[in-house]
């Protein structure tokens, strides 16, 4: 007599051989494929929690069917075909995690796969499901959040929820899936040109559930680290098109709001202590960087002594440790380094004065660190931020002049964030009280991965992060009052 698990084993070898068998189809009739992808993906949803038991096995899914013969000779139908099936609002939640890994996967190894979705209208459909998701978990999720009925909160009648009343289930598989798709639009902002009708589609609430949501004592939650990356990711797309056209970053607008972001910035400070993926880095470095310079009333207070002693630490040991290969990240640094020097309470407590000097000294003279005979360009224009650093911070007490180069402001435009310098006119006189622009090169509107080479071909994805639900805290709503009325 078969016991139960020889029975299950059975059930298992037949359900995979019968997903190989699927895929077996003749790939020049769309009406096969369209109907292979579609048992594929039902399948699947429909043995989620029976047979797919672990990340592992749903990797291998994302792997069956994205490099079978099949999905190669067709990609871009069975990208519109996966799409549509995701943009459907009332689709089962196992089939949408299970198109949106599948998604991802394809992203992940194959960078064309952005365009395609792009060029049909993925943005829109990831990002209404993520903000649906937002909604659902804003109501119903957890308890941790401190997120309670919006009309309670501001003076309504209408129903609290508690997390003993929702699903537990329901929410484990929504935040599996937000997490993928939030995975998928950070690829967008990571490899492509955002276009701004994309940005538009953002509203305040979908940003302020990202940045009220994030936790800061915690650096392993897959789905907190996904939110703070997309946020990052958000006010970097921001500050490139603010170059171009008249958007306000609502991500800016929602950070400043020390009472609702206090968790934001306390992973952001967490993070850039240890952080060494160069592109998160530079967006991180970009959302100081925006912070400082905006409007100098809020910069002055916004970070307390201790995080900026903590900046400080971290640039000058990290201008350091930069290898020659990223010497891009050391412009970065010297460019948030002034600001950080000049418009916090670092220029009256003067803090490592004499390190800070000695640094940007030894790199003002780029013999210093050069290993050739003739310079690279990057490597003079390290010289050149340092140089334009010392002169800038006066509380350094330095004799500057020597080191300043008349060519520093031409180079340091071509860099991802720069300085403008207290002597420049606007060409415009409505923008005469505006904030710097960080990209004068057009050419350089891009993300901070950019720096990276997009043909390379990238290692497929890890499996996805596990159903198992995680707690999370909440943090103040504020700001919240006026914002919430986007709610749909």
């Amino acid at each position: 007599m078969e016991t139960s698990s020889t029975i299950q084993d059975v059930t298992l070898v037949e359900f995979w051989e019968k997903l190989e068998g699927l895929l077996e189809v003749n790939v020049r009739n769309e009406s096969e494929v369209n109907s292979a992808l579609v048992s594929f993906v039902k399948i699947t949803a429909d043995n989620y929690h029976s047979l797919i038991k672990c990340d592992q096995d749903l990797y291998r899914i994302g792997l069956m069917l994205v490099e079978s013969p099949m999905f190669e000779y067709t990609t871009n139908f069975c990208l519109r075909k996966l799409l549509s099936l995701l943009s459907i609002d009332l689709l089962e939640l196992n089939l949408k995690l299970i198109i949106a890994y599948i998604i991802l996967y394809k992203c992940k190894i194959d960078l064309h796969a952005l365009d395609i979705i792009l060029e049909n209208q993925g943005f829109q459909v990831l990002y209404n499901n993520i903000y649906s998701n937002f909604a659902y978990l804003n109501k119903y999720g957890d308890e941790h959040l401190g997120v309670v009925n919006p009309e309670r909160e501001f003076g309504g009648n209408g129903p609290s929820y508690s997390r003993k009343e929702a699903d537990v289930e329901i929410i484990g598989t929504i935040k599996h899936l937000t997490t993928i798709l939030i995975d998928v639009m950070y690829q967008f902002f990571k490899y492509s040109k955002c276009q701004i009708a994309n940005i538009q589609l953002i509203d305040d609430f979908f940003i302020y559930y990202l940045v009220s949501s994030i936790r800061s004592d915690v650096i392993d939650d897959i789905m907190n680290n996904v939110k703070f990356k997309l946020l990052l990711a958000l006010n970097e797309q921001y500050m490139i098109l603010e170059y171009e056209y008249d958007i306000e970053n609502k991500a800016y607008e929602f950070l400043i709001n020390h009472n609702m972001s206090k968790d934001f910035i306390g992973l952001l400070l967490l993070k850039f202590n240890r952080e060494t993926d160069t592109s998160l880095l530079i967006m991180m470095c970009k959302a100081i960087y925006i912070i400082l310079t905006k409007d100098l009333k809020v910069a002055k207070d916004f970070f307390y002594l201790n995080d900026l002693h903590v900046f400080v630490d971290v640039l000058l040991r990290n201008l350091n440790n930069i290898s020659d290969n990223e010497e891009i990240l050391r412009h970065t640094y010297l460019r948030v380094l002034t600001p950080l020097l000049n418009n916090t309470e670092l220029a009256t407590t003067e803090y490592h004065k004499s390190q800070i000097s000695a640094t940007l000294r030894y790199f003002s003279n780029v013999d210093n660190f050069s290993s050739t005979e003739n310079a690279a360009p990057q490597q003079k224009t390290t010289s050149r931020l340092a140089s334009k650093c010392l002169r800038d911070v006066q509380w350094l007490d330095c004799d500057n002049q020597n080191l300043y180069d008349q060519n520093d402001s031409e180079e340091s435009r071509r860099s991802s964030i720069s300085v403008k310098s207290p002597s420049d006119t606007p060409l415009d006189p409505t923008l005469a009280n505006a904030a710097p622009h960080l990209y004068r090169n057009l050419q350089n509107s891009y993300s901070a991965d950019s720096i990276n080479h997009k043909s390379n071909q990238q290692i497929p994805p890890p499996p996805p992060p596990s159903r198992k639900l995680q707690h999370r805290q909440g943090s103040d709503r504020k700001l919240a009052t006026a914002k919430l009325g986007a709610l749909r």
